[in-house]
């Protein structure tokens, strides 16, 4: 498939509208919370068996545990979300073959696994060890297979950021990752 670059960035333009206005039904919801139960009931039980979780909450002041909700809300999760789901699977609207989402789904999904351990590398280096961890890596590949099938389903960038948005926050103020990723930059 080959793309000019007025189509290429009439693609994007589309499917950035396209998700954003896209508002997900309740059973959209149903899915999205379905799939965050599978979600959990694979990566809380791995996680602990891999000694990458332990039930923990931070030691910080509410204006901090604010500060880093609302912050993670933006980034990881939608700034994530709008690149590796809305940019690079095709929207609800284009139709697309299943092999077409498979496929993008797969370069997605690799894509994603990558991602981590190199900002790591380049941006946030006291997170170097835990975002190149075997533990770290799966739960990643498993969260965007259900953000993909999310978005996939509903066509809506809103549940896949709530399912990013839930892991990150919930990882970070409850399974131990704000001391881990605080106690490595010591």
């Amino acid at each position: 498939m080959k793309f000019s670059l007025n189509e290429l960035v009439s693609l994007v333009q589309s499917r950035l509208i396209n998700s954003f206005s896209t508002l997900p039904s309740s059973n959209d919801w149903v899915w999205t919370a379905i799939l965050l139960l599978i979600f959990s009931l694979i990566v809380i039980p791995l996680g602990f068996k891999l000694n990458f979780l332990k039930a923990e909450i931070p030691e910080i002041s509410w204006k901090v545990i604010f500060r880093l909700t609302l912050i993670t809300l933006l980034l990881p999760a939608t700034a994530e979300e709008v690149f590796f789901r809305v940019l690079l699977l095709p929207h609800k609207t284009e139709q697309a073959s299943l092999a077409y989402q498979w496929i993008a789904g797969s370069i997605s999904l690799v894509l994603f696994v990558i991602y981590h351990p190199l900002n790591a590398t380049f941006f946030i280096r006291n997170a170097r060890t835990t975002f190149s961890s075997f533990a770290f890596l799966t739960s990643a590949a498993i969260l965007a297979i259900v953000c993909t099938i999310a978005y996939l389903k509903s066509g809506s960038i809103y549940p896949p950021v709530m399912l990013h948005w839930v892991f990150v926050v919930s990882w970070l103020l409850g399974f131990g990752g704000y001391q881990r990723l605080n106690n490595q930059s010591k």
